[in-house]
């Protein structure tokens, strides 16, 4: 390469450096063994030697080196490293991003439309809004205000046979029906009758059907007709161990529900087990945080003999604003502010790190997490050069991957999302304008100004979910939670590419994962 080119290329990365604009082109992370460069316009990540790292050190982190004159008298490197690395930029087509107006996806926007008539996967019934617990950390509480509260809204049957016979009319060759609530098996008569519909009305069709319930109100009766439903796959929300579940899943007057919900997880792994049919558990991490009491929620599963083996267990933490003060932060003498801290992370890295394998036979809580951080970055958005579009972060194409019906047969785009404008209802079907004005035009123009500086931009998994109110789209909600989604984004980059230098076995899996 021509000294001229070099100095050219180098001259450049300083520009875009005083520019500002250095930090939206990529990022730079290490392991404990190597120090390496994510792309942000191609998606690429380069292991960097010593004198590259010293130079994108330059670029990243000192603030006092603006060109590289500055860069030579502090660091030492010397003119042929220089050369080399100008040299890969050039050819890796690095720090090239391009600076979007928009945010783009055929789904949302010229494809829109067809997608959303013809392309529907998932329609989901609320079939109450009643439920027989009151979780401390439950979204619904009254208390909280990201949904709305329970009420005594039951769907009818009317409402019911419409919503399957849209999804008749709107689903390509698969569709999945799932029942959500309150808890849907208050409502088991409709339930019941709502399978043997879609049976009927979505034949030809691959189906697959859903429920989540809290377990308490399961019966043998229930579990062998849900374990015999074709395609059927249940969620079942247990927390842990008795003093774990007690401490926020209780009844209305204080009861705990653990007795209960245990007696309801025999049943459903009882009649599972004859079935084809899987169940999958959904715990929730809740304060006070301690790796200690993960190991005791992670011993509890592993110990229960009569669940079917590798029962997908996921775990999570409260909901942000369901409970007051549920960040840890940690303070010392020598920290200007305190530190937020990840207990649940760092318990679930040490754990795949640790064990010989990411999942295995045995049930646990600290598969699912690592595999869907894992499957994140080696899934991610891979090209030779730099792509001039980018998506609009985790949205899934509003309408037609999800359709939430309510129980008076409101349209919304997801179970997940909150207080959000309507995008119709069962009757008049979708209303397009308002569809592309709250989910497209209002999500693209309010969150551009942050994506289009942010370096993880092609990594977001920021979704619809609790960035509205009820009548539009709260940028300020959304943005604020972007600083959060970069330090996640950050440790999954890290905890892949240290698996890739200690145990890149563990990593086999990843061959034959596929995203929905």
């Amino acid at each position: 390469m021509s000294t001229l080119k070099c100095h050219e290329e180098i001259g450049r990365l300083f520009s875009l450096k005083q520019k500002s604009e250095i930090q939206r082109l990529g990022k730079l992370f290490s392991t404990e063994t190597n120090n390496y460069y994510y792309d942000t316009g191609t998606g690429k990540v380069l292991q960097l030697d010593d004198d590259s790292f010293k130079i994108m050190q330059c670029l990243f982190e000192l603030s006092d080196v603006n060109d590289v004159n500055e860069m030579l008298s502090v660091q030492e490197i010397n003119i042929s490293a220089i050369n080399d690395f100008c040299q890969t930029v050039i050819n890796e087509q690095l720090f090239r991003a391009f600076k979007p107006e928009r945010l783009y996806t055929p789904g949302h926007n010229e494809l829109l439309e067809e997608r959303v008539n013809n392309e529907l996967s998932q329609v989901i019934l609320e079939l109450t809004g009643r439920c027989n617990l009151r979780c401390g950390y439950c979204i619904y509480n009254e208390n909280c205000d990201l949904n709305r509260d329970f009420n005594h809204s039951d769907m009818s049957l009317e409402i019911a046979k419409a919503s399957i016979d849209y999804a008749a009319q709107h689903s390509g060759e698969k569709i999945a029906v799932t029942f959500y609530g309150g808890e849907p098996l208050l409502k088991f008569d409709l339930l019941k009758w709502a399978v043997e519909y879609s049976l009927e009305a979505l034949k030809g069709k691959k189906i697959t059907f859903s429920l989540t319930t809290n377990l308490t109100l399961v019966t043998k009766e229930i579990a062998d007709f849900l374990a015999a439903v074709p395609g059927m796959g249940v969620v079942c929300s247990l927390d842990g161990p008795e003093y774990v579940q007690n401490a926020y899943r209780k009844y209305a007057n204080g009861e705990g529900s653990f007795s209960r919900a245990i007696h309801g997880l025999k049943l459903m792994s009882d009649a599972f087990s004859k079935s084809e049919n899987s169940i999958s558990i959904n715990a929730v991490f809740a304060p006070p945080y301690s790796h200690e009491k993960l190991n005791d929620i992670n011993s509890f599963f592993s110990g229960l003999d009569f669940l079917p083996p590798n029962v997908d267990i996921n775990i999570g933490y409260v909901a942000e604003g369901s409970l007051p003060n549920t960040e840890i932060k940690l303070k010392n003498k020598y920290d200007a502010k305190p530190k937020v801290m990840d207990p649940l992370w760092s318990w679930l890295e040490e754990c795949a790190l640790s064990r010989p394998v990411i999942r295995d036979h045995i049930n646990n809580i600290s598969s699912s997490g690592i595999e869907s951080s894992l499957i994140s970055i080696e899934k991610r958005y891979l090209s030779n050069s730099p792509g001039d579009f980018y998506p609009f972060n985790g949205c899934c194409t509003p309408g037609a991957r999800r359709l939430y019906i309510t129980t008076n047969g409101e349209l919304y785009v997801c179970e997940r999302v909150g207080n959000s404008p309507s995008i119709g209802n069962i009757k008049d079907g979708i209303d397009f304008d308002r569809l592309k004005k709250y989910y497209v035009e209002d999500y693209s123009e309010g969150s551009i100004e942050q994506c289009q500086n942010c370096w993880a931009i092609r990594l977001c998994s920021v979704c619809y979910a609790h960035n509205y109110t009820e009548t539009e789209f709260n940028a300020n909600e959304k943005n604020r939670k972007c600083n959060l989604r970069r330090s996640v984004h950050l440790k999954d980059l890290v905890l892949y590419h240290t698996m890739r230098e200690i145990s890149p076995e563990k990593l086999a899996f990843l061959e034959h994962t596929e995203i929905y």
